[in-house]
């Protein structure tokens, strides 16, 4: 228990802190009322909604079956947390279409976000750790949907606002996602030997495109 309202109490105090960021900017696009204004503002609320949700998802989990206690497991965590804190909001010669275009693949990869998670539901965890197997919903077609959702929103938060500063916390948060999916996949294994199938037959981040729409796609012919 402690270790969860601790965990729940730092991402609150992170969502507070990207909140108060937020306000300015929704202030300020209601003074401008300008679509950079907004997108910016945008930015703002999507990256305080991702922290957010963790926060919940935390607080709701099941136990683990298996605890991790692995320094490198809350390196990663804590790496992939701080490298999405870490992110700048767009710069002020921004071009308004790269602001919107960026929001919108963030806020497309935060709804798949969430259903991956709500297909999770208290198995859900921050910590590579096993709760549970889920093979419904968004894990039909890849093995790791919510990291698959973290890094879509992450992209499109930094197509937003591209500049050195956010490609370096992106490939941060890149490398640290890296490390939770083996990580969890491991726990896993050793907890449901039935997720060797599992993953053999079902891809890790990108879903397979069936040959048949394959060969639809390049034009050829179908019997």
């Amino acid at each position: 228990m402690l270790s969860r309202l601790t965990v729940t109490g730092v991402f609150l105090v992170l969502t507070a802190a990207t909140a108060v960021s937020a306000v300015e900017r929704w202030q300020d696009a209601l003074s401008e009322a300008t679509l950079r204004s907004w997108g910016v503002a945008g930015y703002s609320l999507l990256k305080v909604g991702i922290v957010l949700a963790f926060s919940v998802f935390v607080a709701v989990r099941d136990p683990a079956r298996r605890p991790s206690r692995e320094p490198v497991a809350f390196a990663a965590c804590a790496a992939a947390v701080a490298a999405l804190v870490a992110l700048r909001e767009p710069p002020a010669d921004a071009a308004t279409t790269v602001v919107v275009a960026g929001d919108l693949v963030a806020l497309a990869s935060f709804a798949w976000l969430l259903v991956a998670v709500l297909a999770l539901g208290r198995c859900f965890g921050v910590l590579p750790e096993a709760r549970g197997l889920v093979t419904h919903g968004p894990y039909r077609l890849v093995r790791h949907p919510v990291y698959l959702g973290e890094l879509g929103a992450c992209a499109g938060l930094v197509l937003a606002a591209p500049q050195a500063w956010n490609f370096g916390a992106a490939l941060v948060f890149a490398l640290a996602q890296v490390v939770r999916m083996r990580l969890e996949e491991n726990a896993l294994s050793v907890e449901f030997p039935e997720y060797i199938d599992y993953a053999a037959r079902t891809p890790r981040l990108i879903p397979r495109v069936p040959a048949r729409r394959m060969r639809v796609l390049a034009g050829g012919r179908t019997t």
